[in-house]
């Protein structure tokens, strides 16, 4: 039967199938509220069951099976759930399958219809099979009233929305612990929480670190799946986590080193390890915000509409996922998920944002899902929280230590080096030279502070600091020469921007690669009182800062020694 035909159908016929009873029970909903604030309502499954005073469900996996437990009536009912397939402001559609209990499976489908502006058809249907046909009747009655509660749920959701999901006013994070549900103290995303709570990532850990939460709750490092974000291992420090990792459920081995494979969270060290594991639903929609689509295999195609940016796709058993670029300059109005694993270069691909998406070879158990990459994603990795400069103090080193290389992203770094150094030491001697070095780390680090600089290391006269961002770098650079200009011991500067690898140690953070070789390179094209920089930096700046410093400029050409021979265009920047 056509999915389409079943989900908007209005049937309620019941047939026989391997001698449980089946029946399709639905019902459909006209609400005077766009799709756009419906669908956060009616995907967070979890939040509506709660809401329902439905009994908290409980989820282990065992060799990639989602395994589910709920009390019913005084009963434990237990199934296997696969995994919810959803197009966003669409609808969403998942199975169970019970080894215990009255029925035999449950088929649920939840679907948004845009009718205007301000008008949206909401259909709720379940698909049940019934273990024993006497009390199909009753089940079916009692069925029926679940949809129609669930259904008064989101209308109600929809009509605060989004005071629902976001507090009208800005609240502490005590506050909001005393109002949390056990599954969000279980793993605290501080970045959603401070969306909640209206206040900033910082601010939460900054809280939840503090003395006077005497040590209720405990920082921690996941390691995430890159496709399903799921956390397969939590500990205290980076040194417990391993370098490769395995996720059963979407059959992929991945690095734990990756920019985004590491996440920092916050957990409840009230809750017993029962209570930690309890949840109220698996769908996961609204816990994958960044997931647009994700559908099993068989033979289907769908219609999507997407908003320009940048997206992955991703595919159960394929560690490597297809980067594809949206725009409506593209050409490309179809998506075949069966081919896009053959190409061996795995080149990004563009696509009009109206585009057509198929399957016909994948089997059933296969899964694939396409994520906006530039989506809020909600999750804080551990790559922000070590380059903040307040959370040195916050954080023991040895928790931020690890046994590899992480990615950081990229970063920009500056160097300062002082000028003539060698000469100073001959001059005044080493006590009042090394004291004067010791004055200017101090000004550099005081500048640094102030544009939220994080300093990797110093070696002798050479500092070596990262940022976030590149504009915070210049502006930092900038500031230190000005402040430096009437002392006698001139500084030089450089900056470039880019990928970087770190290693944590007792006393701190050490960066490598590319980057930061380059950089120290740059430091040659440097006099007295200069900042020199690539050029590409230059598009991580604001215009109206460019414009400021723009006829201060000069532009050279850098060429690297060595077999590469690369070459590159810097701005030189002297302060006067």
């Amino acid at each position: 039967m056509n999915w389409l035909s079943r989900v908007w159908g209005d049937a309620t016929e019941a047939v026989l199938s391997d001698n449980f009873s089946m029946i399709n029970l639905s019902e459909v909903r006209v609400m005077n509220y766009p799709a756009n604030r419906i669908w956060p309502v009616l995907s967070d499954t979890a939040a509506v069951n709660r809401k329902m005073g439905l009994a908290p469900m409980s989820f282990t996996t065992v060799d990639g099976v989602r395994h589910g437990r709920q009390k019913m009536l005084g009963l434990t009912i237990r199934w296997t759930e696969a995994p919810w397939e959803w197009k966003h402001e669409s609808w969403l559609k998942n199975a169970r399958v019970y080894s215990s209990g009255f029925f035999h499976k449950i088929e649920g489908y939840f679907a948004v219809k845009p009718l205007s502006e301000t008008q949206t058809q909401v259909m709720v249907q379940f698909t049940v099979h019934h273990r024993y046909n006497f009390l199909a009747g009753l089940l079916n009655k009692a069925t029926l009233g679940v949809i129609k509660k669930l259904l008064d749920e989101v209308e109600k959701g929809a009509e605060a929305y989004p005071e629902t999901y976001y507090s009208p006013a800005p609240m502490s994070f005590l506050a909001w612990l005393g109002q949390a549900q056990l599954i969000e103290r279980a793993r605290i995303a501080p970045k959603l929480t401070a969306r909640a709570t209206r206040s900033s990532w910082q601010d939460i850990l900054r809280e939840a670190l503090s003395p006077a939460m005497h040590g209720r709750l405990s920082l921690r490092f996941d390691a995430v799946c890159p496709h399903c974000r799921g956390a397969k291992k939590s500990v205290p420090r980076l040194t417990d986590l391993p370098e490769r990792m395995a996720c059963e459920s979407c059959e992929i081995d991945f690095v734990v080193g990756t920019q985004e494979s590491i996440e920092v969270s916050l957990r409840d060290n009230t809750l017993s390890p029962e209570q930690a594991g309890v949840d109220f639903c698996s769908a996961d929609v609204t816990h994958k915000p960044t997931i647009v689509y994700q559908r099993q295999g068989g033979v289907w195609i769908d219609s999507l509409t997407l908003d320009p940016g940048i997206y992955a796709i991703k595919r159960k058993g394929e560690a490597r996922a297809v980067t594809l670029m949206v725009d409506d300059t593209a050409d490309r109005r179809l998506l075949d998920v069966d081919e896009l694993w053959k190409d061996p270069s795995f080149a990004p691909l563009r696509l009009h944002p109206e585009v057509g998406i198929r399957s016909h070879h994948m089997k059933s158990g296969d899964l694939v899902m396409l994520e906006q990459l530039d989506r809020f994603r909600g999750s804080l990795i551990a790559a922000e929280v070590i380059l903040h400069p307040e959370f040195e103090k916050l954080i023991p080193p040895e928790s931020l230590a690890t046994d590899f290389p992480m990615e950081m992203g990229r970063r920009a770094l500056l160097f300062t080096d002082v000028v003539g150094s060698t000469e100073l030491y001959f001059k005044v001697g080493d006590t009042e030279a090394f004291q004067r070095v010791r004055e200017s780390f101090l000004l550099i680090g005081e500048v640094t502070k102030r544009h939220e600089g994080v300093l990797v290391k110093t070696i002798g006269d050479a500092t070596m600091f990262a940022f976030s961002s590149g504009e915070a770098a210049l502006r930092a650079a900038i500031e230190i020469q000005q402040a430096n200009k009437d002392r006698e011991m001139k500084l030089r500067a450089s900056l470039h921007y880019g990928p970087c690898l770190s290693v944590g140690t007792k006393d701190g953070q050490d960066f490598f690669g590319d980057t930061v070789n380059i950089c120290a390179k740059f430091q040659s094209e440097a006099e007295a009182g200069q900042v020199v920089f690539e050029e590409s930096l230059r598009h991580e700046i604001s215009p109206s800062f460019w414009h400021t410093w723009e006829n201060q400029l000069e532009k050279i050409p850098f060429k690297l020694k060595g077999e590469s021979g690369r070459t590159f265009q810097l701005y030189r920047l002297s302060i006067n």
